[in-house]
């Protein structure tokens, strides 16, 4: 895998270290896109503060999605790594995301007092989880069974059947 599948692929695996530079790298890329793009925005307004809201909104949101596809691209592989499978993980925690975004969110901005200490603590889960996947040991690696002693003219415990004929 290379280039952009380093970062947005969801084959193979990934261990801690790889996964932290990677995650760094698409977040200060991003952050640095975001600005550059948010510079062009104020150098080059559009026409009327409408359209400079409609374009800001755009940006912002082509971030969002660039984002968290890198950050479930990165984790589905990470996942893998930790031995476990991604499509029971991630969407439990892309439900953790959307249940804060569309309704403790919007409730916290109703009634801080009530629901401001909820919020706070769903966003603590959000981070504990990804500290989780950062932190979690890799499982440790079968070794691939030797085949120079069955390729020797010695009979193999098994049928080759890519070979056979």
């Amino acid at each position: 895998m290379g280039g952009p599948g380093e970062f947005f692929g969801f084959d193979g695996c990934i261990n801690r270290l790889g996964y932290l530079w990677r995650a760094l790298v698409v977040g200060v890329a991003l952050a640095a896109l975001l600005k550059l793009a948010a510079l062009g925005l104020t150098t080059f307004r559009p026409e009327g503060i409408g359209d400079f809201q409609t374009w800001t909104h755009r940006v912002t949101m082509a971030g969002i999605l660039i984002g968290l596809w890198a950050g479930c691209a990165l984790t589905t592989r990470r996942l893998r790594d930790m031995g476990l499978e991604p499509a029971h993980v991630v969407p439990a925690y892309a439900a953790l995301w959307v249940i804060n975004t569309e309704l403790l969110r919007p409730m916290t901005q109703i009634a801080p007092q009530v629901y401001g200490p909820i919020e706070a603590t769903w966003l603590v889960l959000q981070v504990l989880v990804g500290l989780v996947v950062l932190a979690w040991p890799s499982r440790p690696r079968r070794r691939a069974p030797a085949t120079a002693f069955a390729t020797a003219g010695h009979p193999a415990a098994y049928l080759d059947w890519r070979h056979g004929g």
